[in-house]
């Protein structure tokens, strides 16, 4: 009986349902413009980020860079030169406390802010060396190369003529010529032949070569020439030799002399004669026999 109630109830509802009249909505949007729009709405908008340039970092490195670049070779290529002039001599300290005494008419060159790395130096004319001990040393000139670690010697570089006399400590001469390496040791004088060979000999007199130190100078059968041209340096003067002269002179001479007394004492025992010209010239001559 109860289930016959409820049936007799669903019917009567749905028949009421049917009853009521029909409403129709329109929509005046489509569906994927009212999708839209909700999205829209829904949507939460993001902040815009933030653009920084780095045009300016890029400038900034680039000139560190050349800064560098610039700095670096600054440091490696500025050298210092010392030039000593004909009549003088000069004292040379280098930047690890090694001592050069430059002879008249004599220049050095090294690069100063480069030493830590590389103890080097460029040279011609005649000079005595006292190097401090340290990493290798490397002298350089037109035609041979010296090498040392610690050591005293003394150096003569003049034109084609290369001598390298040893004091104390080891010394290693290289001819650029022929590369010929030689090893000194004290009173060793080594000097570069002709043909660029190095020769080598125990010399007794090795303390006569570098007197030129106190401004003494010493000779033994030396041409007239190298005679001539020492003058020239330690005096400043010009000698213009009228004739061919090949004699060979042994003497000395110190600079506390005047430059006519030293022409004298050279000239007299070798047959020349010399007078005074304009300027700084001195002209030697043969004496004619009587």
């Amino acid at each position: 009986m109860e289930k016959q109630d409820k049936n007799i109830n669903s019917n009567s509802d749905l028949n009421f349902i049917n009853s009521l009249p029909k409403i129709e909505v329109s929509y005046s949007k489509s569906k994927q413009e009212a999708w839209k729009e909700l999205s829209a709405l829904t949507s939460v908008s993001k902040p815009k980020a933030k653009t920084i340039s780095l045009s300016w970092i890029k400038y900034a490195a680039a000139a560190c860079i050349l800064i560098l670049l610039g700095l670096s070779s600054f440091i490696y290529t500025y050298t210092t030169t010392i030039n000593c002039p004909k009549g003088e001599h000069l004292s040379v300290v280098l930047p690890d406390n090694s001592t050069i005494e430059l002879n008249a008419n004599s220049s050095l060159s090294y690069k100063p802010y480069w030493w830590n790395y590389s103890r080097k130096v460029k040279f011609e004319g005649e000079a005595f060396f006292d190097i401090t001990k340290g990493s290798k040393f490397e002298i350089e000139s037109n035609y041979g190369k010296t090498f040392i670690l610690g050591t005293s010697f003394n150096i003569y570089a003049r034109g084609n003529n290369y001598k390298v006399t040893c004091y104390t400590g080891k010394v290693k001469v290289v001819s650029k010529v022929t590369s010929d390496k030689i090893l000194l040791h004290p009173k060793d004088h080594a000097y570069l032949t002709k043909n660029g060979k190095l020769k080598v000999f125990n010399d007794e007199k090795a303390k006569e070569k570098i007197l030129w130190r106190n401004h003494l100078f010493f000779f033994t059968d030396t041409p007239l020439k190298t005679v001539f041209e020492e003058i020239e340096l330690q005096y400043d003067i010009n000698i213009v030799e009228k004739g061919k002269f090949n004699q060979t002179h042994t003497g000395n001479f110190g600079k506390e002399k005047s430059v006519e007394k030293v022409l004298y004492n050279v000239c007299k025992p070798n047959g020349l004669k010399f007078v005074k010209g304009p300027g700084k010239n001195y002209i030697i001559t043969k004496i004619s026999p009587k």
